[in-house]
């Protein structure tokens, strides 16, 4: 709902025990950036570009590493695989770093050393989003008016709006409809995981309805409808999100009703149907309540109600999928976080949690920037990626509240922190 507001680019240097990989990101541009390569002096590579460093000498399958990075002209930088014979690298500073691995091969314990040397990129990177992949939104309210959506037009045509939507500095509102709906985005560069800190920021609209929220308060009034975040990073370097996706776990994964592994399927409504209206509050007529059918794999079901809040379009169901009978979504179901304040329907305020998710926090607040590091395995398992090429969102919320509808997430683009100069410091 809307609220009160490469070609495969892979260059192989084939030298003695050396495999050099260099990674880029989604997004055409991003190929003329990242060019790496070896030489007496060690590795080379531009800024936002992982570099896979490799140990030298021929071991035995036996043996472990340890990699660290020992001299480096800022803390701006990430390394990953840390304990495999292949480091992956990269940074945001320019300068030279060091990294030493050592060896232990059944008792036989060995150190080197290798230098990375980073430059500044030949073109500049974008701070923001570079290209929408994919859309798929779920039923809503806004779903055919953000982005907008006219009777016949192809799915082609509503993936080229998102990109005119939030593929530029300054992105629109585009909505996501109720739980399950995602939309995929890229980078032009790779976003650094950089230890200690916060990497990237999904713009929405969310705000407090404080004007001085709490610090400390568990959760913070408002308007959040936190969208589920989702990161990948290019591997196999073809500049597509076709690599492993990981969740990022926020607060809200943690609390004892989030439902993992969810799922629930929409069916289209019959447009003879006659309207089962449910009165008004305030301005707002509940024009049919049991306007579009859901069921879950928790043994329940409902209906999203149709209200003319906000002058909306009526038509809930995406125009694009007119002869689909049903759309089925699965994800993390977060608690409900609306709370009529009121008592009598015409109030509700959606708390927000305290970190982790896209349209959760204002945009300024620091609790809406993402720690890469939060990041957790398909079994739940936390892991440390060198950064990500990838985002993709969804609305994590199942749930009406009142007047306002379902609440739905809304996002208005995405940025890299470490480009913008944010410094932010994680949670532990």
């Amino acid at each position: 709902m809307l609220k009160i507001a490469l070609k495969q680019f892979r260059l192989v240097l084939l030298l003695p025990a050396v495999l050099l990989l260099v990674n880029c990101s989604g997004g055409d541009e991003s190929k003329e950036n990242g060019n790496t390569g070896q030489d007496d002096s060690g590795y080379s590579v531009q800024r936002a570009a992982i570099v896979t460093v490799t140990s030298k000498g021929i071991v035995s399958t036996e043996a472990t590493y340890s990699w660290s990075v020992t001299t480096a002209p800022s803390e701006n930088y990430s390394l990953a695989n840390a304990t495999a014979k292949e480091a992956l690298f990269a940074a945001t500073e320019t300068g030279t770093y060091e990294l030493t691995v050592t060896i232990n091969d059944k008792g036989n314990v060995q150190t080197q050393k290798a230098k990375v040397n980073v430059s500044k990129e030949t073109k500049e990177l974008k701070t923001y989003i570079a290209k929408v992949f994919d859309f798929k939104p779920a039923p809503g309210q806004f779903i055919n008016d953000l982005p907008a959506a006219n009777d016949g037009e192809p799915f082609e045509k509503i993936l080229s709006r998102a990109n005119s939507y939030l593929a530029k500095k300054n992105g629109d509102l585009l909505s996501l409809g109720a739980f399950g709906g995602y939309i995929v985005f890229g980078f032009d560069h790779t976003i650094v995981n950089i230890k200690g800190k916060r990497d990237f920021r999904v713009l929405g609209n969310a705000f407090w309805a404080e004007a001085n929220p709490k610090p400390d308060a568990t959760m913070r009034g408002g308007s959040s409808e936190a969208g589920v975040i989702m990161v990948s990073y290019d591997k196999n370097k073809n500049g597509l999100p076709d690599d492993e996706w990981y969740e990022i776990e926020g607060a809200g994964h943690k609390l004892e009703k989030a439902i993992h592994n969810y799922e629930i399927t929409y069916f289209r409504p019959d447009p003879n149907k006659i309207p089962v209206p449910g009165g008004t509050t305030g301005s707002v007529g509940f024009v049919d309540m049991e306007y579009i059918y859901w069921k879950d794999n928790q043994g329940k079901n409902g209906y999203l109600v149709q209200n003319n809040a906000y002058n909306h379009s009526l038509d809930y169901w995406p125009k694009w999928l007119r002869n689909q009978e049903s759309i089925t979504f699965k994800g993390t179901r977060l608690p409900d976080n609306a709370v009529d304040e009121s008592g009598k329907g015409s109030y509700f305020v959606q708390y927000a949690f305290l970190y982790g998710y896209a349209d959760n926090a204002p945009n300024n607040d620091n609790d809406s920037g993402i720690d890469i590091d939060w990041a957790i395995d398909k079994d739940g398992k936390k892991l440390h990626l060198p950064g990500i090429d990838f985002v993709k969102v969804y609305n994590g919320l199942n749930q009406q509240a009142g007047w306002l509808g379902e609440t739905s997430t809304e996002i208005m683009g995405a940025t890299d922190l470490h480009l913008l100069g944010e410094n932010i410091a994680t949670r532990p």
